[in-house]
């Protein structure tokens, strides 16, 4: 996979810091990549560049909501999910290209999905997923729509440890300014985020989809 397309799925309702985020991950000399930018108003970004797509969400304001619908206007092979305090490591399309090629050619299948480490180290939860095409079609969404931002982590791995080929990381691959284990500001859409009732939705979604799924 060290020629494939690489989809940044990125979400966020916070516009004051989009070009901040694409700058961290779209270097000058980065090839084969695309970054979908999903926001609730619309944006008009202060430069052009051919590789960024900007998308409106028309529909309920979440992050679920807008990482879906940055997957239903990817084109990539590879896909990766991009929050606003995610840090990708020095090279990381070369990376995850790698590990992505090392796993097809070892388990002769192309439905791959990557738990990469942040500061956290859990192992239970897919915080920032890496998958591939074969995998996201599996469902044709990234997250079940029900969800809204709780809880859809955990969903991930419990359906992508079943049914795709699943790798985590035995090392730290992301920086991730979370506040579990950083300073940060509480701000109005953190609040949101993990709302009571975001965690209320998001824990009766998670029990839904284990009977469900049979997960």
């Amino acid at each position: 996979m060290s020629e494939s397309l690489i989809s940044l799925l990125y979400t966020t309702a916070r516009p004051h810091i989009i070009e901040a985020v694409i700058d961290r991950w779209l270097r000058d000399d980065l090839v084969k990549t695309e970054m979908i930018v999903v926001t609730d108003d619309p944006y008009l970004p202060s430069k052009n560049r051919g590789n960024v797509n900007y998308v409106k969400n028309n529909g309920r304001r979440d992050c679920v909501t807008g990482w879906n619908l940055a997957a239903q206007n990817s084109v990539g092979d590879i896909l990766i999910q991009v929050s606003d305090d995610l840090f990708p490591p020095e090279n990381w399309d070369f990376k995850i290209r790698e590990l992505l090629s090392k796993l097809r050619e070892a388990k002769n299948r192309s439905d791959i999905v990557l738990n990469l480490l942040d500061e956290r180290r859990v192992q239970n939860a897919v915080f920032h997923p890496v998958l591939t095409r074969a995998s996201y079609k599996k469902m044709s969404y990234l997250y079940p729509p029900e969800f809204q931002s709780m809880y859809c982590d955990n969903w991930f791995c419990l359906f992508h440890r079943k049914h795709s080929i699943y790798a985590v990381s035995q090392d730290v691959f992301w920086h991730h300014k979370h506040r579990a284990t950083h300073e940060v500001e509480v701000d109005e859409v953190m609040k949101i985020h993990e709302s009571p009732e975001r965690y209320r939705v998001g824990l009766e979604t998670l029990k839904k989809y284990i009977v469900e799924h049979k997960l």
